[in-house]
């Protein structure tokens, strides 16, 4: 057995949760046996941008026009692209944000 990365298992957790608004049994998707693929490149953010809008469109068509399922795709795509963009950048254990944020000092209670 293949040990499985924290990722992974997030993935096919979500995976089986999504599983029945795509119409896929749960029982087929591989929990424990699953492999990351050789590369750390996973699914094309456009392939699992049409998957995502198929579950919207599946739950909520008939509330939605096609344009709006159009509209909530490309919105999905560009935050999936933002997402690969932010995963490519190298950060290290020590990385600071480049702001901090602390709470204004309240004068002495009156």
């Amino acid at each position: 057995m293949n040990e499985i990365t924290r990722r992974a298992f997030a993935e096919s957790l979500a995976m089986a949760a999504l599983a029945p608004a795509l119409g896929v049994s749960p029982g087929s998707i591989p929990l424990l046996d699953w492999s990351p693929p050789a590369d750390s490149a996973h699914a094309p953010a456009g392939a699992l941008a049409k998957a995502l809008a198929s579950a919207i469109r599946a739950q909520y068509s008939s509330r939605l026009s096609a344009k709006a399922l159009t509209t909530i795709t490309d919105q999905i795509q560009s935050g999936l692209e933002r997402v690969e963009r932010l995963k490519k950048v190298p950060l290290d254990n020590g990385d600071e944000p480049d702001f901090v944020f602390s709470a204004p000092q309240r004068g002495p209670a009156r």
